[in-house]
């Protein structure tokens, strides 16, 4: 009988996974480029009180797009990439995923910010593909911009450079923000996995 050995983890932050510049800087710059001919929406929380999606910011919340577009496809090999990365860095034989979502892109102008929250979203994958994400999977495709600092548990923060992905687990121990954008347009990107 072979014994596995198991590093559990003893900080939350310790679940918080960064990757550097695993996005190359062309691919960064082409889904920029392509973002600008693609349908932007105002970012909605589903609020389980009412059943129904809310603004959480008032007027500053970030604009964000389901469209799909040719650098997608790269973006998605590299989270790929990401994700089995972390699965080998956790080293839970138990523990593995089925489903990563198309990428969801993300747009914050001047004074816009992301409320804080957790991505335990239950309507995410109640079609076809059955679960709760398990995995948050935040990625930034540019750093021409000043403030948009991405906050984990408070006061914990993630100094993201063009090209780095996070990979963290999508519960309640793991709230996270986007502090408003005070000069310039930040974008980015995020996917889930169950």
């Amino acid at each position: 009988m072979s014994i596995i050995k198991v590093n559990f983890r003893k900080s939350l932050e310790e679940y918080v996974f960064q990757l550097h510049n695993i996005i190359p800087a062309n691919i960064c710059k082409q889904a920029i480029d392509e973002s600008k001919k693609i349908n932007w929406e105002e970012n909605t929380f589903y609020d389980n009180k009412t059943g129904k999606q809310i603004n959480r910011s008032g007027k500053n919340e970030l604009q964000m797009s389901h469209d799909d577009f040719p650098s997608s496809k790269l973006i998605m090999e590299k989270v790929h990439e990401g994700v089995t990365q972390y699965l080998k860095y956790l080293n839970y034989p138990w523990f593995g995923i089925k489903y990563i979502t198309e990428i969801r892109f993300n747009k914050y102008f001047e004074n816009n910010e992301m409320a804080v929250h957790c991505d335990h979203i239950h309507s995410m994958f109640d079609g076809e593909k059955k679960g709760i994400p398990i995995l948050s999977i935040v990625g930034v495709l540019n750093e021409d911009f000043v403030g948009g600092e991405f906050i984990m548990f408070n006061n914990y923060e993630i100094k993201f450079k063009q090209g780095d992905i996070i990979i963290f687990p999508s519960n309640f121990m793991f709230p996270h923000k986007v502090k408003p954008v005070t000069q310039g347009i930040r974008y980015s990107f995020v996917n889930w996995a169950c």
